[in-house]
């Protein structure tokens, strides 16, 4: 499967909201379509588009389908009462009607399809991309497992659909007294051939990474929400604009 390549995948995409669903709570699922409802750059399970909202904040969402081109574009998005602008501004004030520029899809985490198995792992709303990569390798008929950690069944995106699999797992804060994803152990328990993906909130990617220590590094995917390290901010550098040859 592989996208058009006819439809220009890296020029900013004019777009308008065409859809809001609620997915679990403070968790809604935004539809996004051109104004001509023409077709859109397709993409692969992990990939995320960037979008600029009204308010001029950009932030990047994963996609939740994948194809060789979209009519519609559909990310999850979970209220943040630390917001920066982002999901507050998603969650309280964007509406149905409302036009965005979108940055067409990149892929940061993808799947690699032929894996003797995929061990998934999510925690939150990091089960976008991984929601994702099920459909695919339930698609493909591949071997897969999931282990989903979210506070509550409530707080849980794709609850229902994910539980039709019997390889899906569920960890709920709320019902464990107090424990946690046993990330460890799911690690330890998979063979050696396992590619593990992660995507989740800091703490568990932090016990992820030292849980896959002393594994192949292209056996483990991780997707942060955040930056992992600060930008550097010593130094300087040097811009040089391409048509007047400033240099900044």
């Amino acid at each position: 499967m592989s996208a058009n390549p006819a439809l220009k995948t890296d020029q900013p995409i004019e777009a308008v909201l065409i859809a809001i669903r609620m997915a679990a709570r403070d968790t809604n699922l935004y539809t996004f379509a051109r104004p001509d409802r023409g077709p859109l750059p397709g993409a692969m399970p992990g990939a995320h588009i960037g979008v600029i909202l009204p308010n001029g904040v950009e932030r990047q969402y994963s996609l939740i389908h994948y194809g060789p081109q979209f009519s519609e574009y559909t990310v999850g998005v979970k209220r943040d009462a630390n917001s920066r602008g982002g999901s507050l501004f998603m969650h309280d004030q964007l509406r149905v009607g409302m036009k965005v520029t979108l940055v067409p899809p990149r892929n940061n985490f993808p799947l690699k399809e032929d894996a003797d198995l995929s061990v998934l792992l999510a925690g939150g709303i990091g089960i976008t991309p991984i929601y994702c990569m099920v459909k695919r390798l339930v698609e493909l008929k591949r071997p897969w497992q999931l282990h989903y950690s979210s506070r509550s069944r409530a707080d849980a995106a794709f609850l229902d659909e994910l539980s039709q699999h019997g390889d899906c797992r569920f960890h709920f804060d709320d019902e464990s007294a107090g424990k946690f994803l046993p990330i460890a152990d799911i690690v330890a328990k998979a063979p050696k051939t396992a590619h593990f993906y992660c995507c989740g909130p800091g703490p568990m990617l932090a016990a992820f990474e030292a849980a896959t220590a002393g594994w192949p590094a292209e056996q483990i995917h991780i997707e942060y929400f955040t930056p992992k390290f600060e930008a550097a901010s010593e130094g300087g550098f040097i811009v040089e604009l391409a048509r007047s040859k400033r240099e900044l």
